[in-house]
C-alpha cells in the first residue's frame, strides 16, 4: 500500500506543551492527521559535526523522520542561501540578497542529504511531497539516485518574476532541479503564472498545455493551489479557549477595538509601514488614541542573518517612539516578543475585534483565515488585508489595503471601527464560506490526487552500486 511522505525543513514532534504558533507546522499536521504517512525534515537542534542518521518516531498514524544540522549546515543551508539568498528574492526584495559560493555547495549537500534518506526508506509505490523553498533541488538528487517515486513540491511563499531571477547566478540550474518534479504548487494564480514561464524560458522547457511543461520524457504540472486552515476545528478550539490567560490586557470599555496582528519579525510583514500608519493615524486623528490599542505577537527571528538583527532593533525603536509621542494610560501599541500556543492565539483571535494583516509580500498568510475561523459568527471581527498577502486573492470580503499607501491603511482602520454589526456579519459569512469551501483538507486532497495522475507514468528504478557510489563520491 502506498503511504505519503512529506519533507519540511522543520517537524513538529507530538509534545502537549508544545508552544506552536501555527503556519505551515500546523498545516502540514492537519494535511496528515487521518490519512498517516511520514514527515520527515530538521529537529531544530544543532551539533558539532554533521549527523547522518535520522532518528524515527511514531506517534499514533504519523511516523517522525528527524535529525539534527552542524553548525556549518545551518549557516550555509539554512541562513546563508535559504534565507539569504532565496528568502529575499522570492519577496521581491533582491537588495537583501546575500550568500557565497560555499552557502550555495551546502544548500545542496544538505538537499542530497534529504533524498538520500528518502531513498532509503521509499518504496516504489510511496508519493513524496517536498515543502518549500528549502528543498528546491531535492527531486533531481531523487532523480539521480534512481527514484522513480511521484514527487511533488509546495512553494509557501511567493514565486518571482523571471526577471528577478538574474541576481541569483545559480538560477539556471534552480530551474534544471525544479524540473524534476512531477507537480509543482503554488499559492496563486500570480504565482503560477511565474513559476510557469521562469521554467520555460530559463530551462527553454516546452509548453504541453497552459499548465504543463514538457522535460523530455517528463511532464511537470505546475498549478495554484491556495493552503487553507480548519475552519470548524478552529472554531470549536476558539469557544472552548475563550477564558484563556493572554499576554495583552483588554480593555472594558465596549468603545476601544482591539486590534490584533501575529508575524515573524521580517521585512516581508510590513512591521515598520504599520507603524508610521499609525502615527499619521493618530497625528492626523487624536480621537483615535482612545479608540483603538495595537496588540502585535512579534517572533524575533533569523537573528544570525544581520538584515534580521537590523530590522528587529529598528522594530523596537519604532514602538518605543510611538508609545512616548503618544502616551496613553496604556501603550497604543503593545508588543509581546514571543511565541504563543495555538490554543492562546485561537483565543486572543477571538477576543480582537480587528485583525490587522500588513504584508509588504506575502506566498498567503495563514493568520487572516485563522482569524475569520475563530470569530464569534454572532459578533464577528474585521479583517484589514494586505492587498499583497495571497490570501488577498480569495479574501476579498476583507478590508483591503496597500500598506505603501498610509492613507488606505488610516482609511480601512477608521472603517472598521465604525462598521455596522449587520455589514460585519456578512462579511463574515461569506469569508468563512470561502474557508468551508476550500479548506486544509481540500488543499491537501487536491493536490494529491493531480500528483497522483500526473506521475502515474514512471516505475521506480534505482541506481546501481556503482552509481550511488559514484554520486556519493561526488558530494
Amino acid at each position: 500500500m502506498s503511504r505519503l511522505i512529506v519533507l519540511s525543513n522543520r517537524v513538529t514532534l507530538p509534545n502537549p506543551k508544545s508552544t506552536q504558533a501555527g503556519g505551515l507546522a500546523v498545516a502540514i499536521e492537519d494535511a496528515l492527521n487521518g490519512i498517516g504517512g511520514i514527515w520527515m525534515g530538521w529537529n531544530g537542534k544543532k551539533t558539532t559535526n554533521r549527523q547522518h542518521t535520522f532518528d524515527v518516531l511514531k506517534d499514533h498514524q504519523i511516523e517522525y523522520h528527524t535529525c539534527s544540522f552542524s553548525e556549518a549546515e545551518y549557516q550555509g543551508y539554512y541562513c546563508g542561501f535559504a534565507n539569504g539568498a532565496l528568502w529575499p528574492l522570492m519577496h521581491d526584495q533582491n537588495q537583501y540578497i546575500d550568500y557565497t559560493d560555499q552557502d550555495y555547495q551546502i544548500y545542496q549537500d544538505v538537499n542530497l542529504k534529504f533524498a538520500r534518506q528518502l531513498q532509503k526508506i521509499a518504496q516504489p509505490s510511496d508519493m513524496i511531497w517536498v515543502q518549500d523553498y528549502h528543498f528546491l533541488s531535492v527531486a533531481h538528487y531523487c532523480r539521480q539516485l534512481g527514484m522513480r517515486n511521484r514527487i511533488g513540491f509546495f512553494l509557501h511563499i511567493p514565486f518571482p518574476e523571471t526577471a528577478k531571477w538574474k541576481d541569483l547566478v545559480c538560477a539556471p540550474q534552480l530551474a534544471v532541479h525544479l524540473a524534476q518534479y512531477d507537480l509543482l504548487g503554488l499559492q496563486t494564480q500570480r504565482d503560477q503564472k511565474h513559476c510557469y514561464e521562469f521554467l520555460k524560458t530559463t530551462f527553454a522547457l516546452t509548453a504541453h498545455s497552459p499548465n504543463t511543461l514538457r522535460n523530455g520524457q517528463r511532464q511537470v504540472e505546475i498549478k495554484a493551489y491556495p493552503i487553507s486552515v480548519h475552519p470548524t476545528a478552529i472554531q470549536r478550539r476558539a469557544e472552548q479557549q475563550a477564558s484563556m490567560d493572554l499576554p495583552f490586557d483588554f480593555s472594558a470599555d465596549p468603545d476601544v477595538k482591539h486590534i490584533i496582528s501575529v508575524d515573524r519579525i521580517d521585512y516581508s510583514k510590513g512591521l515598520l509601514q504599520k507603524v508610521n500608519a499609525l502615527r499619521q493615524c493618530f497625528q492626523q486623528s487624536p480621537e483615535m488614541l482612545s479608540q483603538i490599542r495595537q496588540f502585535q505577537i512579534a517572533s524575533p527571528c533569523r537573528l544570525e542573518v544581520p538584515t534580521y538583527a537590523h530590522l528587529y532593533r529598528d522594530f523596537q525603536k519604532g514602538v518605543e517612539q510611538l508609545n512616548q509621542e503618544f502616551a496613553t494610560e496604556k501603550p497604543v501599541f503593545d508588543c509581546y516578543y514571543d511565541t504563543l500556543s495555538h490554543h492562546a492565539l485561537m483565543s486572543l483571535y477571538r477576543k480582537a475585534e480587528i485583525c490587522w494583516v500588513n504584508s509588504i509580500y506575502d506566498g498567503m498568510n495563514l493568520v487572516a483565515k485563522e482569524y475569520i475561523a475563530a470569530q464569534d459568527p454572532q459578533d464577528p471581527g474585521i479583517l484589514i488585508l494586505s492587498k499583497y498577502a495571497g490570501a488577498a486573492e480569495q479574501m476579498k470580503e476583507a478590508l483591503i489595503v496597500d500598506p505603501h499607501d498610509q492613507y488606505s491603511m488610516i482609511r480601512a482602520l477608521k472603517r472598521a471601527i465604525t462598521m455596522p454589526r449587520t455589514e460585519r456579519i456578512a462579511r463574515y459569512k461569506a469569508l468563512f464560506q470561502g474557508l468551508l469551501d476550500y479548506d486544509i483538507l481540500h488543499w491537501r486532497d487536491s493536490i494529491l490526487k493531480d500528483l497522483k495522475h500526473v506521475g502515474s507514468q514512471y516505475i521506480y528504478r534505482p541506481l546501481s552500486k556503482q552509481k550511488a557510489h559514484h554520486l556519493s563520491l561526488q558530494h
